[in-house]
């Protein structure tokens, strides 16, 4: 006889179809956010600021502008680690002994600055050498999308980024870096159209084998060029 499953094995499991589909993870409505609340607070603050909150223009900036962060926070549904570790695992696979490559994956981020509140996005590259699994590489820029829907340095997103990936799979070493343009770099502060900043992050064989850090930091520069 087939068992009924319990709400939490359901819930579960369409956690985890969200995982492995390619729409997103992060795609949902987030019930457990108050948007009227959230609306009414923007709107204070844009009068504080003195905005004519009745332009046409703006009018409807307060829903539109709730709607944005509770879309670029999502990743604050996803904090339990377990639990986040446990759902990407049902995307890995078993590899055997000989399978010690490097695998390299690369995409693009976009997040809001901790301190400011203001965009910084770009390009970012991550090489792991499997220890006993390995992930679909769809993944992977799953994993970078769970971190960079909250609020973010650069530092933290990578860091954040490796140890949910060195939970998950357990691998020989992992390496993340990260290269961005920082809009409270561009904005305010310096007012730098053309600042850039880097980030490396490595750990394990990446660490303890030169070779194969300079494969993966000339895959980094390769990659850099073409850009």
């Amino acid at each position: 006889m087939k068992s009924t499953p319990s709400p939490g094995d359901a819930a579960l499991t369409k956690e985890v179809e969200a995982v492995i589909d390619d729409r997103g993870l992060l795609a949902g409505p987030r019930p457990s956010v108050d948007r009227e609340k959230l609306q009414h607070h923007l709107r204070e603050a844009l009068r504080l600021l003195h905005v004519d909150l009745d332009s046409e223009n703006v009018m409807d900036t307060p829903r539109r502008w709730a709607e944005s962060l509770v879309t670029m926070t999502s990743g604050y549904d996803y904090t339990d680690v377990k639990k986040l570790t446990t759902l990407f695992r049902q995307a890995c696979s078993v590899t055997d002994d000989s399978c010690q490559n490097l695998v390299v994956i690369g995409g693009t981020y976009k997040t809001l600055c901790a301190h400011h509140i203001l965009p910084f996005f770009g390009h970012f590259i991550i090489g792991y050498i499997p220890e006993r699994m390995i992930i679909g590489a769809s993944k992977i820029p799953r994993i970078v999308e769970v971190h960079m829907r909250r609020l973010q340095s650069q530092e933290h997103l990578a860091h954040d980024v490796a140890d949910t990936i060195e939970k998950i799979l357990e691998p020989r070493g992992i390496a993340v870096w990260m290269g961005g343009v920082h809009m409270c770099m561009v904005m305010r502060g310096v007012e730098q159209e053309s600042s850039f900043m880097e980030t490396n992050v490595l750990r394990g064989n990446f660490l303890s084998d030169e070779r194969t850090r300079q494969e993966f930091m000339s895959i980094v520069n390769r990659r850099g060029e073409r850009q």
